[in-house]
């Protein structure tokens, strides 16, 4: 069955005017964000000021073994856990028995 060239007009009308009207209606959905970026939609990263911070998840150091030192503190004090034990508990030390045996890390 052949279809007239009117019909084929007719059809390719029918496409495009579809095609157009779906991407009206996307243009149109789209809204600018409220803020510059970082600017009350996401969270600030933990090193762009110098008041207390607090993160809640893990912080990994130096997991790409780039530098001699994983953590460095160049002012103030490194506070750790009162004490620290392997993942089974079966092994623990206290930071006062560390700084019993390794005299240098606690002055």
């Amino acid at each position: 069955m052949k279809i007239n060239n009117e019909w084929k007009g007719i059809l390719k009308g029918l496409v495009v005017g579809a095609v157009l009207m779906v991407s009206a209606t996307a243009i149109a959905a789209w809204s600018e964000p409220s803020s510059a970026p970082t600017g009350g939609n996401a969270d600030a990263p933990i090193n762009v000021s110098n008041t207390s911070q607090i993160k809640g998840g893990n912080l990994v150091v130096n997991s790409n073994n780039q530098s001699a030192n994983g953590l460095i503190v160049p002012f103030g004090n490194v506070l750790v856990k009162d004490k620290i034990c392997n993942n089974s508990g079966t092994k623990c030390f206290t930071v006062e028995n560390l700084c019993q045996q390794v005299r240098s890390l606690c002055q």
